[in-house]
C-alpha cells in the first residue's frame, strides 16, 4: 500500500519513455541527450544529490525544452523542495514554480499527442500541487480530467485527491461522494478513508466519521503504524471524546503521540493527554 498521493516519480519516468518522443524542433541526438540528462537526474535524485540533479535537468531542458520526462521531474523536485522549506516565502515560491513545470509538461504531452496513462498522472499531479496553493477551482477542474480518464492505471489517487481539493474548498458533499468513489476503486486506500472521516466529522456525522477512521488504520495491514495517518488517530480521538467515550478516545491519543512527538497532530495529541494527567 503506497500512502504517498503520488506513484513514484521512477515509474512514472518509465512510463513516458515508453510512449515516445515524436518529432520536434531539436535534433534526434538532442532529444536522446535529452533523455539520457533526465535519466540520469532522476537516479541522482534518488540517491539524494539533489544539486546535481537538478543540473542535469537543467542540461536536459537546455537541449529539449518541450521534454515533458524532464519537466514533470523538475516539477515533482519543486514541490518536495516547498517542504523543506524554512520560510511561507520560499514555499509559495517552489510550490508555484513547480505548477508551472506541471502545466508546460502537460502542454507538451498533449502537443505531441502523448496522452494516456501519462497525461493522467500529469493531472494529478498538478492538481496535488494546486491544493497546496489553495487554488481549488483549477484543482478540481484538473483532478477530475484525472479521475474520469479511462487512461488512469490509479484513479482512486485522483478521486481521493478530488475529494481532497473539494473538502478544502468546503465542498463537502461533494468531496464526500468523491472520497466514496475512491475507496469503493480501491478498498485498501488508507488515505482515502482518513479524508472521508475528515469530511463526516466536518458534517458533525461522528458515528459515520469514526467508522471511516476506523478504516483508516485497519484497510491495510501497512497502515496501522503509519506515520501518515497520525492524523487519522488524532481525529478519531477527538471523534470518540465527544461521542462520550473517553477511554477509547485517550488509546486513540496515545497512538497518535507514539507515531510522532514533533508533529502537529503529535503536539496536539499530546495537550489532549496532558490535560487529562
Amino acid at each position: 500500500m503506497r500512502f504517498p498521493i503520488l506513484r513514484t516519480v521512477g515509474v512514472f519516468l518509465l512510463m513516458l519513455s515508453a510512449v515516445g518522443c515524436g518529432h520536434r524542433g531539436p535534433s534526434e541526438a538532442d532529444l536522446e541527450q535529452s533523455m539520457r540528462e533526465t535519466h540520469l537526474a532522476a537516479s541522482l535524485r534518488e540517491e539524494g544529490k539533489i544539486p546535481a540533479a537538478l543540473e542535469r535537468l537543467e542540461q536536459a531542458l537546455a537541449l529539449d525544452p518541450e521534454n515533458a520526462d524532464a519537466l514533470f521531474l523538475l516539477g515533482w523536485m519543486r514541490y518536495e523542495a516547498s517542504h523543506r522549506a524554512v520560510s511561507l516565502d520560499e514555499r509559495q515560491r517552489l510550490l508555484k514554480d513547480s505548477a508551472e513545470r506541471f502545466r508546460a509538461g502537460i502542454a507538451s504531452l498533449v502537443k505531441y499527442e502523448r496522452t494516456g496513462a501519462v497525461l493522467a498522472e500529469g493531472h494529478n499531479m498538478l492538481g496535488v500541487v494546486l491544493i497546496e496553493l489553495g487554488e481549488y477551482d483549477e484543482a478540481m477542474e484538473v483532478l477530475r480530467r484525472s479521475a474520469s480518464d479511462d487512461m488512469n492505471t490509479t484513479p482512486h489517487l485522483a478521486w481521493g485527491n478530488l475529494g481532497l481539493a473539494q473538502l478544502s474548498a468546503g465542498e463537502v458533499d461533494d468531496a464526500i461522494q468523491s472520497l466514496l468513489q475512491a475507496i469503493s476503486l480501491q478498498p485498501r486506500f488508507c488515505v482515502g478513508y482518513e479524508r472521508l472521516g475528515r469530511a463526516y466529522f466536518t458534517k458533525g456525522e461522528l458515528e459515520q466519521a469514526e467508522e471511516a477512521l476506523i478504516r483508516a488504520t485497519t484497510a491495510d495491514e501497512s497502515c496501522t503504524n503509519n506515520p501518515w495517518l497520525q492524523g487519522a488517530y488524532r481525529l478519531r480521538g477527538e471523534v470518540r471524546a465527544r461521542l462520550g467515550r473517553p477511554e477509547e478516545a485517550l488509546g486513540d491519543f496515545t497512538r497518535c503521540v507514539e507515531l510522532g512527538t514533533h508533529t502537529s497532530h503529535g503536539r496536539v495529541c499530546q495537550e489532549f493527554l496532558d490535560a487529562v494527567n
